[in-house]
């Protein structure tokens, strides 16, 4: 331990010359900064490789292409927009180097130690099985001629996933662990709430409606994990700071949510909440009956306040109403709910042609039948909005079998141990990782779900549950 010490000290001497050094030789700019606090993050993983999992977990959050497309964290070190670029063939990430640096200090600090045992838990092997075939998937885009930057783009996110549930599985020791993973996750859906605040308010003027979304597609659903741990830190009794925090950030975070639009993400969160309602029922039957009956009468007041409405404030009320009447729903969510139907049917085409291996990563879906033009996306015939056939597309009928039984058998762990742990503050963070994975994999099949952000903390959700 001592020698771990005295070497993380020396790193973190180093860290301070290099920054002075930079400092007086150069302006203090935006990328000094910013690799400076890459350096103390490795440094810091060195240290405690568990404290890398709240820094990949807060880094991996924090950042949106949309928002702030100079934040480094997720993108290759030859992004020139990144502030952590370093030359146009560097093509790992910050993301990717804090992973390997993990794994690392883990890994030698416990042969090290003489302490090392992998914990496999349930999870372990099926992760590892849906990495096979996801590596199957890659080598044989890339063999029948796809395209290899495309390809390594695509499945980086489910490499990301198995990553972050090895290393959760390892490095998360005590009840109090799963808590932190959940307030680095707050402190990025934080910043990005700020950013995308200024961006609301000085950008787009508060009037949402000029842009097609003012966050990534998937932000919203990172937000929603914010709105369940509140819930479920009130019906655990988490600590009282715990949930003043969580109050305080609550507004900051509505304003996003409701401007960026997603109403995949809304209707997600009303399963959630159907959820949580069931186990209030369970745990408090009179605590049920005093706020269920009335908050289900105000949200239907809601709705017919809002049904016809083209407000921020009446994007939810417009996601139900598409699935409850599709024919009344506005023209913007009727072409949208088109161009899924015309997906999904050519889809379904390019799967039948290869129903076995599927066409791997680095491939374009086959399209029969016209669709919509969205070229304003690039790599529209790459990634389709329904994210679970799409794994069926790229990694074949195992690939497709594999995540299903993941993702099932990770829901069947989340509940099994909230039926074993005592009711307390430790079932908070084991209820809001299931409803994560519940809201996360039912968002990915109406939309882009698969991406870097999401499966760093949906592989930190499993690791938890893991354990």
């Amino acid at each position: 331990a001592a020698i771990f010490t005295l070497l993380w000290f020396a790193v973190f001497t180093g860290i301070s010359i290099l920054a002075s050094f930079l400092m007086v030789y150069r302006s203090p700019t935006a990328s000094v900064y910013a690799w400076v606090i890459y350096l103390i993050g490795l440094a810091l993983i060195l240290y405690r490789p568990r404290f890398g999992i709240y820094l990949v977990v807060g880094f991996g959050l924090a950042g949106d292409t949309i928002l702030s497309p100079w934040f480094p964290f997720v993108k290759n070190f030859s992004s020139p927009e990144s502030l952590l670029f370093i030359h146009n063939s560097f093509i790992i990430s910050p993301l990717e180097s804090y992973l390997v640096a993990i794994f690392l200090s883990w890994l030698i600090r416990s042969i090290a130690l003489r302490q090392l045992r992998i914990v496999t838990g349930e999870l372990i092997l099926p992760a590892l099985a849906f990495l096979a075939f996801a590596l199957f998937g890659l080598f044989y885009g890339i063999s029948t001629g796809g395209n290899v930057n495309i390809a390594l783009w695509e499945a980086r996110p489910i490499f990301y996933l198995v990553a972050m549930l090895l290393l959760t599985s390892q490095l998360l020791k005590r009840r109090e662990h799963l808590g932190h993973v959940l307030w680095a996750a707050m402190a990025g859906i934080f910043f990005e709430a700020i950013t995308g605040n200024v961006y609301y308010w000085t950008k787009v003027h508060g009037h949402p409606g000029v842009v097609n979304a003012i966050t990534d597609h998937s932000a919203a659903i990172h937000m929603n994990l914010l709105f369940v741990i509140l819930l479920a830190g009130l019906l655990y009794k988490i600590s009282p700071r715990a949930r003043l925090a969580l109050l305080l950030v609550l507004p900051v975070v509505l304003v996003p949510y409701f401007a960026t639009q997603r109403r995949a993400a809304y209707l997600t969160l009303g399963i959630a909440l159907i959820f949580l309602a069931i186990m209030l029922f369970k745990n408090n039957r009179t605590g049920f009956w005093l706020i269920v009956p009335p908050v289900t009468i105000i949200f239907a007041a809601y709705l017919g306040v809002f049904w016809n409405r083209n407000t921020s404030i009446a994007i939810p009320a417009q996601a139900v109403k598409t699935i409850i009447a599709p024919n009344q729903a506005s023209a913007r969510d009727q072409a949208s709910n088109a161009y899924r139907d015309a997906e999904n049917y050519n889809l379904q085409f390019t799967i039948r042609q290869k129903p076995i291996t599927g066409i791997g990563f680095g491939q374009k879906f086959y399209v029969v039948i016209p669709m919509p033009d969205i070229s304003f996306f690039q790599w529209w015939q790459y990634f389709p909005h329904n994210s679970i056939i799409w794994i069926w597309l790229k990694t074949g009928v195992g690939g497709f079998l594999s995540m299903l039984y993941l993702i099932g058998l990770a829901l069947m762990v989340g509940g099994r141990a909230l039926r074993r742990v005592p009711a307390g503050p430790v079932s908070a963070p084991i209820l809001a990782a299931v409803l994560f994975l519940v809201m996360q994999f039912m968002f990915a099949y109406v939309d882009i779900g698969w991406d870097s952000q999401s499966m760093v903390l949906a592989g930190a959700m499993m690791g938890m549950l893991n354990i």
